[in-house]
């Protein structure tokens, strides 16, 4: 009879319990790899963009400008500033450039020489806890094992606590993956186009001033969305730590508005106009975050442009309703189901529906609904499949 009860207990709770355990610690050192091996990319990359903003700013120089070491200085530390606080430049010497480290800087994940020229960038991880999280999960998950060897009634309660646990970590690690993974497509694409046509402009291959014009518009454009995507990752950082901060000033929201469009525009290129601008006039002043505001119009914008069809409009208003100032931005899209309503707000967050391959780190919409909750104010969605999509940038008038 106890052997029974033995074999009943080891067959049906002790060995599911230790495999489930087993592959729980599995997955927490898998999702590390996959992190460390997703962000070691990201660092790559960012080596990559500010070793070409290097050459671009170097190119045309002249070697007297080349020798002078304290204006050649200035030149690498502007260049690595792309990504202030996570790239720095050294000398051979192994003296940072712009000052000292901060304390807690630690040591760098990456380091690239620099071709021709005595120094080297150095990439730092801008936010180390995470691995240590993943480190101590794995060490929690250890503990468990060890809980399951001793007690019944904690095997049994643990099975359900980690399968719990395991769900939640899956899910996240999956997020986290799939953001570090869609972060660096977004910045390979562009860096690419950067790099491509910088260099079809330094060999001379454009032939005409039109041609050096087009290249370096397209350059421009580029950068422009790396400044966006860096924008929005350094807003979520801020955001997640509770250290994002607002500036309220009394501003005139249809020149932010169409301000914000036109840039849009530029940074698509001259040929580019799919945006239909219509504002009420005599819109009262009053109290907002003019660049949060901007960067928020810019990344539904950017959302409605991804997923239209590639000659379709964008109908962009701008209205008073009630005692709020309204923003509305309408496309022909491929539209949003009712059940991902809210979903699509939370970060990280991409809906089944959309192609693969479109660009995007799932966090621009979560931005916006940030933006606009800070300021008092609510973001509506109106939206079915196929039928396209109304975003609604509703905010108080105040002050």
């Amino acid at each position: 009879m106890r052997l029974k009860v033995v074999l009943i207990f080891v067959l049906s709770i002790l060995i599911p319990t230790a495999f489930l355990a087993h592959f729980g610690l599995k997955a927490v050192r898998s999702e590390k790899s996959i992190v460390e091996s997703n962000m070691r990319r990201v660092h790559e990359s960012m080596a990559d963009v500010v070793e070409n903003e290097i050459k671009t700013a170097l190119g045309g120089l002249s070697a007297d400008f080349l020798n002078n070491t304290s204006l050649l200085e200035s030149v690498l530390y502007d260049q690595a500033s792309l990504f202030r606080g996570q790239v720095r430049i050294f000398d051979s010497a192994g003296r940072a450039l712009g000052g000292e480290l901060p304390k807690d800087a630690g040591v760098p994940v990456l380091i690239k020489p620099l071709k021709d020229i005595p120094y080297v960038i150095a990439v730092y991880e801008r936010y180390p806890a995470l691995m240590e999280g993943l480190e101590a999960r794995a060490r929690v998950l250890s503990l468990y094992i060890g809980i399951i060897i001793f007690s019944a009634f904690s095997i049994l309660g643990g099975s359900f606590f980690t399968l719990h646990a395991l769900a939640g970590e899956w899910r996240k690690a999956r997020l986290k993956s799939e953001f570090v993974a869609a972060f660096s497509h977004d910045l390979r694409r562009p860096l690419t186009s950067i790099r491509m046509f910088s260099g079809m402009l330094k060999e001379g291959r454009a032939a005409t001033e039109d041609k050096k014009k087009e290249y370096y518009d397209i350059i421009y454009g580029e950068s422009e969305q790396l400044t966006g995507l860096a924008n929005n990752i350094l807003d979520f950082s801020r955001i997640e730590r509770g250290r994002k901060k607002y500036l309220f000033e009394r501003r005139n929201i249809s020149l932010i508005v169409a301000d914000t469009v036109e840039s849009f525009r530029t940074n698509k290129g001259p040929s580019w106009d799919r945006i239909v601008l219509t504002m009420e006039e005599n819109l009262p002043a009053f109290r907002l975050d003019a660049p949060a505001i901007a960067q928020a119009l810019t990344n539904v914008l950017s959302n409605a442009v991804k997923y239209s069809p590639p000659e379709s409009r964008i109908f962009v208003k701008v209205l008073k309703h009630q005692a709020n100032a309204v923003i509305e931005v309408a496309d022909k899209g491929i539209g949003i189901s009712k059940k991902e309503h809210k979903k699509i707000f939370r970060k990280f967050y991409r809906s089944s529906r959309q192609d693969p391959n479109i660009e995007g780190t799932g966090l621009g919409l979560a931005l916006v609904k940030y933006a606009v909750e800070a300021h008092g104010g609510r973001i509506a969605l109106e939206s079915a499949p196929g039928r396209g999509s109304t975003f609604s940038l509703i905010l108080p008038i105040r002050g």
